[in-house]
């Protein structure tokens, strides 16, 4: 009888110094990369930066979930009060944003979701020259009137800042407290 042929789990040296070549060579390649610094701007710039998170008016309405839809929906899925019942699509929300007097953004934002139906977000940065400047940023819904004659929603934040070179203030949006400055 013989005995049976059991091969060798250990990888053959060549392999082993394939391995230990490729691993000096990516570790060398690493090393070499991580010596170039990555400047995201350039050193002595200044940024103003905008964020914001906005559930803007209904364009149209849908209709109202009744108690009977709304005790068919999963309990987590189940609307807080009956303003969050109504459904429809959401009208654009619109940023604009001025710099000593000198309009440097004006831009709208589609609400989110497969209906338009989601909050908008947005996010800008605008690059100014270091200094103290005079913002005036506006973040409102698209249209003139809302749903069911509500008066346009909007915000307005006028203030005075000073920039600093390699700073990026940040002005942010919340609806509990508006547009502020950070």
């Amino acid at each position: 009888m013989r005995e049976p042929v059991i091969e060798s789990g250990r990888p053959s040296t060549g392999r082993l110094i394939g391995f230990a070549v490729l691993l000096a060579g990516v570790s060398w390649g690493l090393g070499a990369f991580a010596a170039w610094p990555w400047a995201g701007s350039e050193p002595g710039a200044a940024i103003i930066r905008i964020a914001f998170k906005h559930v803007a008016a209904f364009e149209h309405e849908g209709h109202a979930l009744s108690k009977a839809e709304i005790e068919k929906l999963p309990r987590h899925m189940r609307p807080e009060s009956a303003e969050r019942a109504r459904t429809g699509g959401r009208v654009p929300t619109v940023l604009r944003v001025e710099v000593d007097g000198r309009l440097v953004l004006e831009k709208s934002y589609a609400p989110g979701g497969l209906r338009h139906d989601g909050p908008t977000f947005g996010y800008e940065e605008l690059p100014v020259a270091p200094g103290r400047h005079v913002l005036e940023v506006i973040l409102a819904d698209a249209r003139a009137e809302g749903a069911q004659g509500e008066a346009r929603r909007r915000w307005r934040l006028v203030q005075e800042v000073d920039v600093a070179p390699g700073r990026a203030p940040l002005i942010e949006f919340s609806e509990a407290a508006g547009l502020t400055l950070r």
